[in-house]
């Protein structure tokens, strides 16, 4: 089952509370050696790498894999609704985050979507204060 580890934050939210509230359906990620496919289960974590004694949440839940689809930076870079699938408030927040298209415009992401199947709840990953913060 292929992993797929999340760390940011947009004006929207967080990604691990925007995945879980079903906001955030998809992810660009550079293409990988072993790419991930349609009908592939996906476990989905909060700051894989960092050791679990630092932060604390590991892992969001599962999903399913509906649809990758390899894209240039350039063929997404200006489009709104795009930007608020992948968890952005628009296009312009999306290209604060991966940088200029004039410079980054030819790189190539596999898009990723995905619907969840199984969430964590906040208490279980250990999100309830943060919860009440935000």
């Amino acid at each position: 089952m292929p992993a797929i580890s999340f760390s940011g934050e947009t004006s929207q939210g967080p990604f691990w509370k925007q995945i879980l509230e079903e906001r955030k359906t998809q992810t660009c990620r550079e293409p990988r050696v072993h790419p991930i496919k349609e009908g592939d289960d996906l476990t989905l974590y909060w700051k894989q790498r960092t050791p679990k004694h630092l932060k604390p949440i590991h892992l969001i839940g599962t999903a399913r894999c509906l649809k990758v689809e390899r894209k240039r930076y350039k063929e997404f870079a200006f489009d709104d609704e795009f930007a608020r699938r992948d968890g952005f408030k628009d296009s312009r927040e999306l290209r604060i985050f991966f940088g200029d298209p004039r410079v980054y415009g030819g790189q190539e992401y596999d898009v990723i979507h995905f619907k969840m199947e199984t969430k964590e709840t906040p208490r279980e990953i250990g999100l309830d204060s943060w919860l009440k913060k935000g």
